[in-house]
């Protein structure tokens, strides 16, 4: 009998009027006075407007609201936040936008429940305290205007200090989101680049969670899902971006695929990613778009799981006319079949090199990820990392 261990209560609101519902969740939560965080994107195309007219005629109203969130978060931005929230009297937190906007929200989030206000002496405390680390009360609502990154609905927070080249990994139950709201309203059409790049990362993010956490079958049905949404649709969305039906699939999917992935303890593949968005200034799924098939070229030959979520791609005609090993072999020739027609049609990059990254930085690389994260896997070593970066390449 497998054991496990697996928590994730976020609800996740998604369709044409999933905006419309946010006062009442706000209410729910008796929050009353919330701080509006937001990018300058989502502010400069009427995005927050959006949000204001969904609260219009409300108990609720917005208690501060704050647009200065960097492009790449930094500490400065999680302090800006923390202060503006205690000077306004806040009692909730709206993470309007992409990317840097979720990670700072969170660990704002996170910061506030401990109740300080300095983000270096927070990270450097020996331990949090007990009674506000049982808290996680305070609402936190992320409303993705871009692209999902897949960390919206987990646990997890990251944060890169460029200025002193230390990278913040935060795993607590205190960044959790209370709700994410994927509306049409708060999604542009996305080119079809941009989609493919997301959608293979995604994929990337779901096969990883399927093979890693076999003995957790609700990880694997947040993966399987993700995987058989992306495997069917993704290509549709590309050809039809202005479909918004397949552009909330797509983002669904995403989400869906990152519970499952996040949900794994240790990942030399997520390390490695990491560390060469940092370098490259690639987002997280830019970068696993192109290493994931390098990372799993092995796997396909040796790993049971890595094949047993590939199987239902072939078919079931080929089920019924072909054997166990047959259709293996057609299962990991039908997932790079895809990736290379996803590839091809959106003309994104394929190999490393597009990225900017040189050989010459492979060695470094592999140090930080050794030195960063520490983890016990056993792929966590130099020789390999330097040995998939150069496939990669």
């Amino acid at each position: 009998m497998s054991t496990f261990s697996f928590s994730n209560d976020v609800k996740i609101l998604c369709g044409d009027h999933a905006l419309d519902n946010l006062p009442y969740e706000l209410r729910e939560c008796e929050c009353t006075r919330p701080l509006l965080i937001a990018d300058e994107r989502s502010y400069r195309l009427g995005f927050a407007k959006e949000v204001r007219h969904a609260m219009d005629n409300d108990i609720v109203s917005l208690g501060a609201t704050y647009y200065k969130i960097s492009e790449k978060v930094t500490p400065k931005d999680c302090d800006d936040v923390v202060n503006l929230y205690k000077a306004h009297g806040c009692d909730g937190i709206i993470a309007l936008g992409g990317e840097n906007v979720t990670q700072c929200a969170k660990v704002a989030k996170l910061m506030i429940v401990q109740g300080v206000g300095d983000f270096v002496y927070f990270n450097h405390k020996s331990d949090m305290d007990a009674e506000k680390l049982a808290y996680g009360g305070l609402p936190l609502f992320i409303l993705p205007t871009d692209i999902p990154c897949g960390i919206e609905a987990t646990d997890r927070a990251i944060i890169f200090d460029e200025k002193n080249n230390l990278l913040y990994n935060f795993d607590s139950v205190l960044t959790r989101a209370t709700a994410v709201i994927l509306d049409v309203r708060l999604t542009d059409i996305m080119p079809a680049k941009a989609m493919a790049t997301a959608g293979l990362g995604a994929l990337a993010m779901g096969v990883k969670g399927f093979v890693d956490n076999t003995a957790n079958p609700i990880a694997l049905a947040y993966a399987t899902g993700a995987i058989h949404t992306i495997v069917n649709e993704l290509l549709p969305a590309m050809r039809h971006n202005s479909n918004a039906d397949y552009r909330i699939d797509i983002y669904s999917s995403i989400i869906n695929a990152g519970i499952a992935y996040y949900a794994i303890d240790e990942s030399l593949l997520r390390d490695m990613t990491t560390e060469l968005s940092i370098k490259t200034n690639y987002s997280h799924l830019q970068i696993l778009s192109i290493i994931f098939p390098v990372y799993y070229k092995e796997k396909a030959n040796k790993d049971k799981a890595f094949k047993s979520v590939l199987m239902p791609l072939v078919g079931e005609e080929e089920y019924a006319l072909s054997n166990a090993r047959s259709r293996e072999i057609k299962a990991v020739d039908k997932i790079n079949a895809f990736w290379k027609s996803v590839v091809e049609l959106a003309e994104i990059p394929s190999r490393l090199q597009a990225t900017g990254v040189e050989q010459s930085d492979f060695v470094k690389l592999a140090d930080a990820v050794i030195t960063r994260y520490r983890g016990s896997d056993p792929h966590n070593n130099f020789t390999t990392i330097v040995k998939l970066l150069e496939e990669a390449f």
